[in-house]
């Protein structure tokens, strides 16, 4: 892989048709660092696949399929989140602080000290699941979800070690480990729970779930596998002299960073994390008890209304999630090269200024495309959905498309707080966030059904986000430029959506799958927003200025 990526750069290079593409690879190496870098792009591939394995689960198992699964995997993202929310980033954070310093000891027992303790956690809370699957599927008010439980169980025995070593070669600046498990993750997710799905669909919608949920089991041990496999071939290394820190300490400085220091550092950046890591599992858990059994007193059978919210959390969830969680890949790689400058006395202003522009340029077109066009991409991506369940799903999509702006504003202010210390202010107010959620459920279903808790999602967001966001600008020079990272990407976005609107009236003549259709549209979609983001000139916020100095003639 590494060796691909060398050569892609060197044709890049070579080739004048892609010199713009090369600027952009410069920025990205000169804003994170090349390992960052690769993390993002190996994170972004790995990530998407996993938003994207829910599409085809979907034509799979159908809503109310989807809506078992939505009832199991909020719980178990619950316990994820007690097993190792937080840990990487706390781990990734402390082992680049002693790197900084130049106490490789230090920075490599730190994985020692957070997995011990989170294999024991994730042990008692695998038994508990299984002990207690059928009265938490009873109080979920669907008891099919017994069996799903069972299912996915085992895969919390790994998820604590994995979450550490992953945090420990993050922290090292070195992505690649925590890149490729991720891949390896999705990647057996997506073949392995959906051979099961279809392989069990014959014996009913539980089992189906059931299987593809036990390809979430099968993916956790590969990925824990290969991370193994990988610390322990660092070890040697560090045994052999070769571990590549730049030590620059005359004795090894762990004597000043004992145990009970490292476990103090690490509990104390990964507590408020886990807990800000809990908020959104469990509004989604108590959203699956409320809504389902509104929707029932409302008048929906069991089934409908276990459909209806697989809806709302399958297909739409899956299309808002994707933004989100290409962001979180552009957010792991920014906190160590934050961290890391800070550590050494910098302000991190320039990179913190970059990271919100960029994020601004990406979250913006792609919530105007879900507002504007949300029954294209419904019936693109969901076609073996019945046509009543499609037009649903894009109504809910069109009321919940802003929290892709606001979710994407609080991933990178939340970051930037973590990297000066701060990390308890973003659970604090994701928590908020989630009261407001969980407040505005009931009555907003009440009035509008299955489109209140759409809304009542947003109104989480945007207040989670704009409590962060101001709390990050006091805290960091950020200085965004609001032409570049506002005015702009909407301008330009606007100017996208007609080119849609255009091309769309063209090829309904032509008689093309719709698949090819919505293709065909958001290419022209994204192509005058870049081509538009270009010619303004807001896309140089991301081009190194010793680049563009090389491009620009003398004056």
């Amino acid at each position: 892989m590494i060796h691909f990526a060398r050569a892609f750069v060197k044709y890049l290079q070579k080739n004048a048709l892609n010199a713009y593409a090369m600027r952009i690879l410069l920025a990205v190496k000169k804003t994170l660092g090349r390992s960052a870098a690769m993390l993002a792009v190996i994170g972004i591939v790995a990530k998407v696949a996993g938003a994207l394995y829910r599409v085809p689960l979907t034509n799979t198992v159908g809503a109310e399929g989807m809506g078992l699964y939505q009832m199991v995997f909020p719980v178990y993202t619950v316990l994820l989140a007690v097993c190792g929310g937080g840990i990487a980033n706390a781990v990734s954070r402390v082992v680049a602080k002693y790197s900084a310093r130049g106490d490789a000891i230090a920075a490599a027992h730190t994985v020692k000290i957070a997995a011990a303790p989170l294999f024991a956690v994730s042990a008692v809370l695998t038994a508990a699941i299984i002990i207690f699957r059928n009265d938490l599927s009873a109080l979920q008010g669907n008891a099919d979800a017994s069996l799903c439980y069972l299912a996915l169980a085992p895969s919390l025995l790994f998820a604590g070690g994995t979450a550490a070593v992953r945090g420990y070669f993050q922290g090292r600046n070195n992505m690649l480990p925590s890149g490729v498990s991720q891949l390896i993750e999705q990647s057996v997710k997506l073949f392995a729970g959906l051979c099961f799905a279809r392989m069990f669909l014959h014996s009913g919608v539980r089992y189906a779930v059931a299987g593809a949920l036990l390809g979430v089991t099968a993916s956790e041990f590969t990925a824990a596998f290969y991370l193994g496999i990988r610390y322990a071939i660092d070890a040697r290394k560090r045994k052999n002299g070769s571990f590549g820190y730049p030590c620059t300490a005359a004795r090894p400085l762990f004597e000043a960073a004992a145990d009970g220091i490292l476990r103090r550092e690490i509990l104390s950046l990964s507590l408020p994390l886990m807990l800000g890591a809990l908020v959104m599992p469990i509004t989604q858990v108590v959203d699956s008890a409320l809504v389902i059994n509104l929707l029932v007193k409302g008048g929906e059978g069991r089934a409908q209304a276990t459909a209806l919210f697989g809806l709302a959390v399958g297909p739409v969830g899956t299309l808002i999630n994707m933004p989100t969680v290409i962001l979180s890949s552009v957010s792991v790689a920014f906190l160590p090269a934050l961290t890391a400058d800070l550590e050494r006395g910098g302000d991190g202003g320039r990179t913190t200024k970059t990271v919100f522009e960029f994020v601004m340029m990406f979250v913006i077109p792609i919530t105007v495309a879900f507002l504007l066009f949300p029954e294209s991409i419904c019936r693109a991506l969901y076609g073996g959905l019945p046509t009543e369940q499609i037009e649903t799903a894009a109504r809910i999509l069109r009321v919940e498309a802003v929290s892709v702006f606001y979710a994407g504003v609080f991933q990178v202010s939340a970051t930037v707080l973590q990297a000066h210390g701060n990390a308890r202010r973003p659970t604090v107010y994701l928590a908020v966030g989630g009261a407001v959620n969980v407040a505005l459920t009931p009555v907003l279903v009440i009035a509008t059904g299955i489109y209140g808790s759409a809304a009542a999602t947003c109104a989480c967001y945007c207040v989670a986000a704009m409590l962060t966001v101001r709390r990050a600008v006091k805290t960091a020079e950020i200085g965004v430029n609001v032409r570049n990272a506002v005015v702009m990407p909407i301008v330009c976005s606007a100017a996208g959506a007609a080119a849609y609107f255009f091309v769309a009236i063209a090829v309904q003549a032509s008689g093309m799958p719709a698949l090819w259709q919505t293709v065909v549209c958001a290419s022209a979609f994204f192509a005058v927003y870049a081509a538009g983001m270009t010619a303004s000139g807001a896309l140089r916020v991301i081009i190194p200025s010793r680049v563009r100095a090389r491009r620009e003639p003398n004056r």
